[in-house]
């Protein structure tokens, strides 16, 4: 009889001990490595500056669960670099007090006209994440926002010159003048296992206020967790 006890005794310690590994276990320690890839418009922009479909950024992060690692709702942090292009048909303008966009003329033809914003960034977002289904997969909602540092301006124009417009022009501007470097704004990601669709509304503009447009970034795509 004390034999038939003991092992039913061990038998219910293994049981318990193998359900609270698997709660410990039951989300790991994943979407770490985040890769986005966004499409960027501009809130509010100047009527005669159109962005073109093919405005596109990339955001590259590395984020770490400091709390509820293994909870229903956590919370994360980490860092990344995002790269913005902005595709245009016009070209910035820079005077000693103001930033102005001057429209090109339709006869112009050009293969790049874009500029480029390069930030690093440190994200905050709670998760919110379901219980894993039959297929050990999970349903997701991460909310947060996120505050960066923009390090480098850059204007690219390849095409014909619009001062002589007989003649090519190839030109690289660095550091625009009347640049914002302090970014932040909200995120929002929503999807099933390691694809999420995301967003991210920026509150602060492009640019120093008075000084050119009001350009505020608004940028829709796709999260990939590479692990």
């Amino acid at each position: 009889m004390i034999q038939k006890l003991l092992v039913l005794q061990i038998l219910i310690i293994l049981f318990l001990t193998g359900q609270a590994q698997e709660k410990q276990t039951r989300y790991y320690d994943k979407d770490q490595l985040v890769i986005e890839l966004l499409s960027n418009q501009w809130l509010d922009a100047p009527s005669d500056v159109k962005l073109h479909p093919r405005s596109l950024a990339f955001n590259l992060q590395f984020m770490y669960t400091v709390a509820g690692k293994n909870a229903n709702i956590a919370l994360a942090t980490g860092i990344g670099l995002l790269t913005e292009n902005y595709h245009i048909d016009a070209l910035p303008q820079q005077t000693e007090e103001k930033l102005s966009f001057m429209p090109l003329a339709d006869e112009l033809k050009y293969t790049t006209n874009k500029i480029r914003f390069t930030t690093v960034e440190l994200p905050l977002e709670m998760r919110i994440r379901s219980n894993k289904n039959s297929r050990n997969k999970i349903w997701k909602l991460y909310l947060g926002g996120k505050v960066g540092y923009m390090f480098q301006s850059m204007h690219k124009y390849t095409g014909d010159d619009p001062v002589k417009p007989d003649q090519k022009l190839k030109q690289k501007t660095f550091d625009l003048r009347y640049t914002e470097p302090l970014t932040y704004g909200l995120t929002a990601r929503i999807g099933y296992d390691a694809i999420m669709i995301s967003a991210y509304y920026g509150m602060t503009n492009h640019f120093q206020k008075d000084k050119a447009p009001e350009l505020f970034p608004l940028m829709i795509g796709l999260t990939l967790f590479v692990y």
